[in-house]
């Protein structure tokens, strides 16, 4: 009966309630949109760090390594001999070491050449493969591809089309030497950048690459000299396997555990006289998270702000719709009804407008986070999560609680209060 008549409580005053519901709407909102989103970027650029724990590449910024191998974004810094990949196998401290080579592109989709040991790699042992084959099957002859979910789905690729590759790395630019492929299979979408690559065999890569003599290779469409040094004594045995093989850009690096990490990382900073780094890419991501920590700072307090803005328009509002009905709670006394009854009435009020505010606020706010997260991945190499987080839950939870209570206010102070001025 109390909700009931609070009901039609509301629907008798259309105009001024849909006021009050679009303000509380909006108040809840702008918070519940800034909070998705700072929380979706943080987890889709942990999400894409996930599967590289080890990276080696040329030596120059480590910022610059893992946006070109990780995010697909970015000019390689150099290259390095096929013999650092053997090195690695040798050393019994890897159980997985993938070579990967960039400098060509599909109409802006990055054209990876790697081997096919690639799509058995679980960087998590309790879960499946980080690439698995959605349709088709893996590169197995000169010129087969896999491309990623994106890629097929923007480029309008299936398997069996054929395409060819652009040289160096930029969209429109370079020439039509890149290599002709076939798309074999496509990837389940991974959420992350490599949603967007073009897989093929690192053999293709230095096949059409095989024209640039005297160890030069492409970057961004300039033939630039390859930066790394030869093999040095050490490393005879392997040059010696790697003979007749071309160079690769980075090195993908799944230790057999967290102690062989680390000795793999205190051998390459002994090692002299070498033109290559290892790094951990998610010391790297931390690195960049503290670097811009003062706008992380910036983005909570902007958030706290909102919430505490949403929070304050909440109160004024309900005090407000609560105080404009303060000649119906006189009627209401004057008819005999009782505090309670009268208090319950405001409350279910209360509830009904406050739950149909938060919850619109709340479906908008996700919403709209949805929309620019889909806009982001796009047009950026960040895939960002749009699953809800739960810490967009406490702006609509403050609004109900703190709005209840302010609601609530006039009717306490009516409840001693002579009604006769307010008939």
């Amino acid at each position: 009966m109390i909700a009931r008549l609070a009901f039609l409580s509301i629907v008798r005053r259309p105009a001024r309630h849909l006021l009050l519901l679009l303000l509380l709407a909006a108040a809840c909102a702008l918070p519940v949109f800034l909070l998705q989103m700072t929380a979706g970027l943080y987890n889709g650029l942990n999400r894409a760090v996930e599967p590289f724990p080890i990276l080696e590449g040329a030596k120059g910024s480590p910022y610059q390594l893992v946006i070109n191998t990780i995010f697909l974004r970015d000019h390689p810094i150099g290259n390095i001999p096929y013999a650092e990949v053997d090195k690695l196998r040798q050393s019994g401290k890897a159980d997985l070491v993938i070579p990967l080579a960039f400098g060509d592109n599909y109409r802006g989709f990055r054209i990876v050449g790697t081997e096919k040991e690639i799509f058995d790699y679980r960087p998590n042992r309790t879960r499946g493969p980080w690439l698995s084959l959605a349709e088709g099957e893996a590169f197995a002859r000169p010129g087969d591809a896999v491309i990623g979910s994106e890629t097929a789905k923007r480029a309008g690729l299936a398997v069996g089309s054929t395409f060819k590759g652009i040289h160096g790395l930029v969209t429109g630019a370079g020439d039509e030497h890149g290599g002709t492929y076939r798309v074999t299979g496509i990837l389940a979408p991974v959420g992350g950048p490599y949603d967007t690559a073009v897989l093929v065999d690192i053999e293709d890569v230095w096949r059409a690459h095989r024209h640039e003599t005297g160890g030069a290779v492409r970057r961004g469409g300039i033939v630039r000299r390859s930066r790394a040094k030869p093999a040095s004594a050490e490393q005879a045995p392997a040059a010696a396997v790697s003979e007749g093989k071309g160079d690769v850009t980075a090195i993908l690096v799944h230790p057999t555990g967290y102690k062989e990490a680390m000795q793999l990382l205190q051998a390459a900073q002994r090692a002299k006289g070498t033109d290559t780094q290892l790094i951990f890419p998610a010391q790297t991501l931390i690195s960049l998270y503290s670097m811009a920590g003062q706008s992380k700072e910036f983005w909570q307090l902007l958030t706290g702000g909102l919430i505490g803005a949403a929070v304050l328009i909440t109160l004024l509002a309900m005090y407000w719709n609560g105080l404009s009905r303060l000649s119906e709670f006189a009627l209401l006394r004057a008819l005999g009804a009782k505090n309670t009854v009268v208090i319950r009435l405001l409350a279910a009020e209360e509830c009904l407008l406050l739950l149909a505010g938060a919850g619109a606020g709340w479906l908008i706010g996700w919403g709209g986070s949805v929309l620019a997260a889909q806009a982001v991945s796009a047009h950026a190499a960040i895939v960002m999560t749009t699953a809800p987080e739960w810490q967009t839950l406490l702006p609509p939870l403050a609004i109900l609680l703190l709005g209840m209570l302010s609601g609530l206010i006039p009717a306490w102070l009516v409840r001693k209060k002579d009604i006769s001025s307010s008939l």
